[in-house]
């Protein structure tokens, strides 16, 4: 019986230090109020055009986001939810540009995220599939 006490406690003892150590989420940015730089989108690198930042921020308390998309800016609501994330009727401004595809693909991959992490200082959104979709990285 004491040797399965002593595994026993073992165990406990490697369980605790183990959610203890990678409980470290101080160490991430917060999703509302961070401003989010997009790097990746759809598995493929995103190089912004001159000084044209794909931006992302969470307002917590009016449930909003807003940011820059390759030709427009842009907002409407959000839904979180735990990990979940969804995003209500995005609205933006009707600017033409070189880049209206980039931006047609960055609406099209708003509309397929379900959830979403943040590591240190990078954001990961999800499809509903579990795969990455698309990328930031805090401002």
């Amino acid at each position: 019986m004491r040797p399965l006490y002593i595994i026993l406690l073992l165990v406990t003892v490697i369980f605790a230090a183990g959610c203890s150590s990678s409980g470290s989420s101080s160490n991430n940015k917060p999703l509302t109020g961070t401003e989010w730089v997009l790097y990746e989108i759809g598995g493929n690198k995103y190089e912004a055009a001159a000084g044209k930042d794909v931006t992302i921020k969470f307002d917590g308390t009016e449930q909003n986001v807003n940011g820059k998309a390759p030709c427009n800016t842009y907002g409407g609501p959000y839904i979180k939810s735990s990990n979940k994330l969804y995003f209500g009727g995005l609205y933006s401004t009707e600017m033409a540009c070189d880049e209206l595809k980039s931006e047609q693909e960055y609406f099209k991959i708003l509309g397929k995220v379900f959830s979403y992490r943040i590591s240190g200082d990078k954001l990961y959104f999800y499809d509903n599939g579990g795969l990455v979709i698309a990328r930031f990285k805090a401002n």
